[in-house]
């Protein structure tokens, strides 16, 4: 069983980003202009702060070092996002560059020509999983891929895509035509500029990020732009997938505890008919069960990272922390805003961007509800 006290490198990393957070990000936070959106941050401030984490050591965590990332463990993975996510000016410089797919699958030539210059900044791609009919059940895709001289044509709309309108290429998971499932799903590089590729309407979400829509109408790509075999999309994908929920999780853990400092700090110093709002037990219970669930979320979120990293199967665990700690982070974030009144629901105070912040967690990644069925087939098959 792990030792639930954090390993010393952990804790040392932990308290480096703290000091980061509260010197650098909370001072910047407070002055922003614009708090409407959590994910960008204008370039002249962003970069500046980029490097400062590159010379952390923390660009591009979970990264090899061969390809110029930090290689750091699950564990210390989440307790970065963590802190980082505590405040809203941090949400977007911890965005992953890294993709593991392209890692995994990726000839040495394929990683020369879009990994590494990824990673160094040079340029970005995008990652092309959903479609209209298929976002929390990936092996339900529909995007084709056919087979033809030199190379293969794709046909088939993806959309929920991040980052599509500026990236220097796109990796686009389809399934081979004619296999049904997850039999033939294989990825492709697209790059931007090829025929019969184009990026379609911009997506406005509830927390400020965009995402477009893609479209592939007879793209033809060579085969060089093939990533592993013909089938072999379907395990790329599940890993990635596990790493993302792992990720996704600590993001909660971060807004929740964040909101609960706030809830804290409002509920003592506003009072109401001569009394401290912290002196009603309403107000008092919203604490006590936000510290709560907090702790309980944290604990199994630190333990599922231990055992990923200690090479344990922890499918089911992945289900059950991105479950419970997103859904943990929806009621915090809730009784903040609940708690400061009419404050919490203007831009006077950060709650509302946490509060759409934290909403599409229960979505992407895969939703509550499948998750619910993960965590039930598997205890059903398995026993655990």
């Amino acid at each position: 069983m792990m030792d639930l006290n954090l390993p010393e490198e952990t804790r040392i990393l932990r308290e480096t980003v703290h000091r980061f957070v509260e010197a650098e990000l909370m001072p910047l936070e407070r002055s922003l202009p614009n708090r409407s959106n959590s994910h960008e941050l204008p370039a002249d401030i962003r970069k500046p702060l980029e490097a400062k984490v590159r010379a952390m050591g923390l660009w591009a965590m979970e990264a090899p070092i061969e390809v110029g990332g930090a290689n750091l463990s699950i564990l210390d993975h989440c307790v970065v996002i963590e802190e980082a996510y505590r405040c809203t000016a941090g949400r977007c410089l911890w965005s992953s560059l890294f993709f593991p797919v392209l890692y995994k699958l990726g000839t040495e030539e394929q990683k020369e020509k879009y990994l590494l210059p990824a990673m160094r900044g040079e340029f970005h791609g995008a990652a092309a999983f959903s479609e209209p009919g298929a976002a929390g059940d990936l092996a339900g895709i529909q995007t084709a891929a056919s087979k033809v001289e030199g190379g293969w044509v794709l046909n088939g709309t993806k959309c929920w895509i991040s980052n599509a309108d500026s990236a220097r290429f796109v990796l686009v998971l389809t399934r081979i035509k004619g296999t049904q499932r997850h039999e033939g799903m294989t990825w492709f590089i697209v790059d931007k500029e090829t025929p019969g590729f184009s990026v379609g309407r911009q997506q406005n979400m509830i927390h400020g990020q965009p995402t477009f829509e893609l479209f592939l109408q007879d793209c033809f790509v060579a085969e060089s732009q093939l990533l592993g075999k013909p089938g072999d999309g379907w395990a790329a994908s599940e890993s990635a997938l596990y790493r993302g929920r792992v990720s996704i999780s600590a993001r909660a853990l971060g807004i929740a505890s964040r909101c609960l400092d706030l809830m804290v700090d409002y509920a003592k110093q506003r009072h109401t008919f001569g009394q401290p709002l912290a002196s009603r037990q309403a107000i008092q219970w919203m604490i006590a069960d936000s510290a709560m669930e907090l702790h309980a979320a944290r604990l199994m979120v630190y333990d599922a990272a231990w055992r990923a990293q200690e090479g344990q199967d922890v499918r089911t665990q992945m289900a059950m922390i991105k479950t419970f700690a997103t859904e943990m982070a929806g009621r915090v974030a809730d009784r903040a805003v609940q708690v400061h009144g009419a404050a919490g629901l203007s831009d006077e105070t950060i709650l509302e961007r946490c509060y759409r912040d934290v909403r599409p967690m229960r979505i992407y990644e895969g939703s509550s509800e499948a998750m619910r069925s993960v965590i039930a087939r598997n205890i059903l098959k398995t026993g655990r």
